[in-house]
C-alpha cells in the first residue's frame, strides 16, 4: 500500500481510536455491536486493543471492558453466507459483498443520477450484479468481471432470468465512454484503487458518474489521506467529486473473515463492516496520468470441492509422493485478512475458509482436488490415469485430507446447499490473475 505523507502514524491512529472509543462509551455505547457501529469502521481487533489501552491508562473501568470482551467472544447463531446463490468469496480475491439493502441503495442512486434507458456498468461487483437481476431498474446493464467460478454462476443466473445483464470478461478491457454510470468496489489498497478508478473513468461517458466505495477513517491510519489522494487522482482523470457519504455502504462479513476473527475469539455482527461512498461526475480530463498497476502475483489454480474453493499455487511442479498439507500456523486458519501479514507468503494452498498450508508437491494436491471435485460430479478416481500404485495411494491420501477440510468448512459455514448447484463449476485454472493481466479482482 502506498502511504501519503499526511497519513497518521500508527501511534497517532491509536490515540484517535482511543478518543472515538472513549467518547462512544461515554455516550452509552457499552455493548460490542453498538460500539462497532458507533466507530467509523474500526476493525474489531483494533477496538479490543483500544479497550485494553484505556483500561491500562485508567480511562476506562475494567468491568466495562470485561463485559464488552465477553460480548465480543460470544458466538451467536451461525450466519449463512448472504450471497448463497454465488460461490463463497475467497480471501485471495479480496472480495467483500454488499448487503442486499446496500446493493439496492447503490442501484437506486445510479438510477437517480442517469437518464432513463441509460447504461450502467458493474465493474467487478458480482453481488451487485445478482441484486440487479431481481430489480426493475429501467437501464441497460453490463457486468464486467473476472473469469472465474463466481462469474460462471452469474452467467447461469443471468440466463435463468432472461439475460438482463450483458456480461464480459475484464481481459478484454473496459469499453471507452460506454456507460452513464460505473460502479466499482476495489480492494481497499491504493495499488488496486488507482488503476481500477482510471479504467472506470475511461469507461464513463462525459456527464456520467462513477460510484466507488473507499475505506472509512477508522479502517487504518492512512484511510483519510488515501481518500484525499484518490480524489486528487480522480481530478486528473476528469472526475469531480459530487458526493461523499461516510459509512453509507454496509458489507456482509465473508466466511473467510468470520473464520479469521473466530480464530482470535471474536464474533462480531455479520454486517459490521461499512465503507464510504464517493460519487464522481465525469468531465474532460486535464491530464493523462501514468497508471500505477497493482503488483504482480503468482498464478493460482482454483478447484471447487463442494462449497469450498481451494486455491493452489505452483501447480505443474511435482514433488515427493509423501508430501501432504503442512500446517503453517496453529489451527491452520490465518487469523487476519490483511495482505500485509508475512505468513501469507509461505502458503501455496489456501481455502475459502482462510486456512493456509504449504505443500512440497502442489501438482499432487491439484490432482487430488480434481479427483474430489469429480467425485462430487458423480465420477470416481480412474486408477489407470494416475500412474503407479504408490502415486494412486498418495493421491487418495491427500484427497482424504481435502474431503475432511471441505466437510469442516461446510459445518463452519452453517450452510449446506444442494449438491446439484455445486456440480456446475468443478475447477478452473489460474482464475485469480488480476489487474496485471488485464482482469480485475472482484468485490461488492
Amino acid at each position: 500500500m502506498i502511504a501519503s505523507r499526511h497519513s497518521l502514524s500508527q501511534a497517532a491512529f491509536e490515540v484517535q481510536v482511543d478518543r472515538w472509543t472513549q467518547a462512544a462509551i461515554g455516550d452509552g455505547a457499552t455493548g460490542f455491536p453498538t460500539l462497532l457501529h458507533r466507530l467509523p469502521g474500526v476493525y474489531p481487533t483494533e477496538l479490543l486493543a483500544s479497550l485494553n489501552r484505556l483500561v491500562e491508562s485508567e480511562r476506562l473501568d475494567w468491568a466495562v471492558m470485561a463485559s464488552i470482551r465477553r460480548q465480543a467472544g460470544s458466538q451467536g447463531v451461525a450466519a449463512v453466507e448472504g450471497r448463497s446463490l454465488l460461490p463463497l468469496p475467497h480471501p485471495l480475491d479480496y472480495e467483500w459483498r454488499f448487503t442486499p439493502d446496500a446493493a439496492r441503495s447503490l442501484l437506486d442512486r445510479a438510477v437517480d443520477l442517469t437518464p432513463s434507458g441509460g447504461d450502467l456498468l458493474l465493474f467487478g461487483t458480482p453481488g451487485l450484479a445478482i441484486e440487479a437481476l431481481t430489480l426493475p431498474i429501467g437501464r441497460r446493464l453490463a457486468f464486467l468481471a473476472e473469469n472465474n467460478c463466481v462469474t460462471d454462476r452469474v452467467f447461469a443466473l443471468n440466463q435463468a432470468t432472461g439475460s438482463p445483464l450483458s456480461i464480459a470478461f475484464c481481459s478484454g478491457g473496459l469499453p471507452r465512454e460506454s456507460a452513464d454510470a460505473v460502479f466499482l468496489d476495489p480492494p481497499w489498497y491504493i495499488d488496486f484503487i488507482r488503476p481500477m478508478l482510471a479504467a472506470a473513468a475511461g469507461a464513463c461517458r462525459p456527464g456520467g458518474v462513477v460510484l466507488i466505495n473507499l475505506p472509512p477513517d477508522g479502517a487504518r491510519p492512512t484511510a483519510e489521506a488515501d481518500r484525499r489522494g484518490v480524489i486528487a487522482f480522480g481530478r486528473r482523470l476528469g472526475l469531480k467529486i459530487i458526493e461523499h457519504s461516510p459509512l453509507a455502504i454496509r458489507y456482509e462479513t465473508p466466511f473467510f473473515e468470520r473464520n479469521a476473527l473466530a480464530a482470535v475469539g471474536l464474533h462480531p455482527p455479520p454486517q459490521w463492516r461499512r465503507g464510504d461512498l464517493v460519487i464522481f461526475r465525469k468531465f474532460p480530463p486535464t491530464t493523462a496520468p501514468q497508471l500505477v498497476y497493482s503488483s504482480r502475483r503468482r498464478d493460482w489454480t482454483e478447484v471447487c470441492i463442494g462449497r469450498m474453493r481451494l486455491f493452489i499455487a505452483g501447480t505443474g511442479r511435482a514433488g515427493p509422493l509423501e508430501a501432504s498439507l503442512a500446517s503453517l500456523i496453529v489451527g491452520d486458519i490465518l487469523p487476519t485478512v490483511s495482505r500485509r501479514d508475512p505468513r501469507r507468503r509461505a502458503a501455496n494452498v489456501w481455502t475459502s475458509g482462510n486456512r493456509i498450508f504449504r505443500t512440497d508437491n502442489p501438482q499432487l494436491v491439484l490432482e487430488a482436488a480434481i479427483s474430489c471435485s469429480s467425485e462430487g460430479m458423480g465420477y470416481g478416481i480412474q486408477p489407470g490415469l494416475w500412474g503407479t500404485i504408490g502415486e494412486l495411494e498418495a493421491l487418495e491420501r491427500v484427497a482424504a485430507e481435502l474431503r475432511a477440510l471441505a466437510a469442516i468448512e461446510a459445518q463452519e459455514e452453517g450452510n449446506t446447499p444442494s449438491l446439484k448447484m455445486e456440480r456446475s463449476v468443478p475447477w478452473r485454472s489460474s482464475s485469480t490473475n488480476y489487474w496485471s493481466r488485464s482482469t480485475a479482482t472482484m468485490s461488492g
